[in-house]
């Protein structure tokens, strides 16, 4: 699989928000990779696969946006997720992943009126946990690269839906919810 280059969003409204699935069995990645270079992962910033970033500025984010990212996890079944490559683009390292359970993760964010990225990688980009990020330098892309495919395949369950916060200090979540529980009444 190839990712399209990395290129940065563009400078995004402080405080922004994302919708993310958070992999806590993806942890020891981001770990290997923190070993070999820890200016390479985003400090604060847990195992995830991002749905939409950027999501809305937090001064825009009303009641019904926040509705809209309960419905759309309702709409979708928790699933098993199989890591099991390593993919580099210019200065970015990451994992995708297959879906065993064929759930669209990527499909979603279009039925909250945006894409991830804002459609920089396409309306669909390749569903991924990055894993390192401003590796320019041959060397330490190849010793992430090594590091984490010696973790690889790594199997793990998305089962929640997060909405979260990015400040100056760090991502700060908002809510979560479970993948594929209709929202109360």
């Amino acid at each position: 699989m190839r990712l399209a280059p990395f290129l940065p969003v563009p400078p995004t409204a402080i405080p922004a928000t994302a919708v993310i699935i958070v992999l806590p069995d993806a942890a020891p990645l981001l770990e290997a990779a923190w070993r070999t270079d820890p200016a390479l992962v985003r400090s604060g910033v847990p195992a995830h696969v991002s749905l939409l970033y950027p999501f809305v500025p937090e001064s825009a984010l009303t009641d019904q946006g926040e509705q809209g990212v309960r419905t759309l996890a309702a709409s979708f079944p928790a699933a098993d997720l199989l890591l099991e490559e390593v993919v580099t683009a210019s200065g970015f390292v990451a994992a995708p992943f297959r879906d065993s359970n064929r759930s669209s993760t990527r499909s979603a964010p279009s039925s909250l009126g945006s894409y991830p990225y804002r459609g920089r990688f396409g309306a669909r980009p390749a569903a991924h946990v990055t894993v390192a990020m401003g590796a320019d330098n041959p060397t330490a892309t190849a010793h992430v690269r090594a590091a984490i495919g010696s973790l690889l395949p790594l199997d793990t369950r998305a089962a929640a839906v997060q909405l979260v916060v990015l400040t100056e200090e760090g991502r700060q979540p908002r809510f979560a919810v479970p993948l594929g529980v209709p929202d109360g009444p």
